[in-house]
């Protein structure tokens, strides 16, 4: 769309919100900022779409019981799918820079599953996820769908409107963290 106002801008800064914002929306209740470029978002989707692998299960699982025992299973789980993107990538077109995308949202993904799985299971060990790690994983499934989503950043209230930043991958990372979490807990319950 536009640059943000100077005002705006100056309001940011002020609450130390670093860098340049783009005005992506504004509604009478809300204003959509980003840090990215136009367009940002659609190429972003693009180059995940050229790589099928990254969503499919039975190749990430083979790829995750590769893994040394003793081994993180949210790490586990993270290497089985960045290992994909230099072997795929380039080939499909992608520049170091996508990858370097799609690898920030994978290892977000990974931080993400490793907070609920506080046990920190590891690969091959006897483990079942505890009724407490299962509830987590629930409720941070239930906030990437809400209006308070853990994808959402708000900045605060500005000329009467929330003032909002929308992680351009949220719908990419639920999809991620679901199979992450069947992956490593050896279920396939979404």
């Amino acid at each position: 769309m536009t640059d943000v106002s100077e005002e705006l801008s100056h309001w940011l800064a002020a609450r130390g919100i670093q860098g340049e914002r783009r005005l992506v929306r504004a509604s009478a209740s809300s204003t959509l900022v980003s840090k990215f470029d136009e367009g940002f978002a659609a190429r972003l989707h693009e180059a995940i779409d050229r790589l099928p692998e990254l969503f499919d299960e039975d190749c990430i699982s083979t790829l995750y019981r590769a893994a040394p025992p003793a081994s993180s299973r949210a790490e586990a789980w993270r290497k089985a799918v960045a290992g994909l993107l230099p072997e795929l990538g380039p080939a499909r077109g992608l520049d170091p820079d996508q990858l370097a995308e799609i690898q920030a949202g994978v290892d977000s993904v990974a931080a993400l599953l490793d907070s609920v799985l506080w046990t920190a299971p590891t690969v091959g060990a006897d483990w079942a996820p505890s009724s407490a790690e299962q509830t987590a994983r629930a409720d941070a499934l239930a906030r990437m769908d809400d209006d308070s989503s853990i994808f959402t950043r708000y900045y605060g209230e500005f000329e009467g409107r929330r003032v909002e930043n929308h992680c351009p991958g949220a719908q990419v990372a639920r999809r991620l963290f679901s199979q992450a979490w069947a992956v490593v807990t050896r279920s396939t319950d979404t």
